[in-house]
């Protein structure tokens, strides 16, 4: 198989673990924020859930590759995860929407809204349960 060029970082069964409880405190937060009614709550879900799902992909990576991206570049990230998770589209699907909105939900408010912080953390739950359930293997 070759390997990419990007950055990464070797896992082990305790830094796989670690970054699962990562990710599911983030989702946890996530979860209980988007419930509030203020445009701040929302802000901290939806940052809360693209943590979640960055942390719930470089779960699924380790479990698969025993390493995950370390590029500090998302492009990276989503091309290591599509290797862990070929032929399943899903994954890399709810990262890149994650990704797609994570400048809004951590640095301004332009399109903060419940509903798109909910789309957000259910996103981020997918990939959460993912990584849990290959975790367990």
């Amino acid at each position: 198989m070759a390997r990419q060029t990007s950055k990464r970082q070797s896992m082990d069964r305790a830094a796989i673990q670690a970054r699962l409880a990562d990710a599911r405190k983030f989702l946890d937060a996530a979860e209980m924020y988007v419930e509030e009614n203020t445009v701040s709550s929302w802000k901290v879900a939806g940052s809360n859930a693209v943590h979640a799902g960055i942390a719930a992909s470089d779960v699924i990576c380790g479990v698969v590759l025993s390493e995950c991206s370390r590029s500090g570049n998302h492009i990276d990230a989503v091309a290591v995860l599509v290797e862990a998770t070929q032929p399943d589209t899903a994954p890399r699907k709810h990262l890149n929407a994650l990704l797609a909105d994570k400048s809004s939900y951590q640095y301004g408010t332009a399109g903060v809204r419940q509903d798109a912080a909910q789309a957000l953390v259910e996103h981020a739950a997918k990939l959460v349960g993912e990584a849990e359930r290959r975790a367990k293997r």
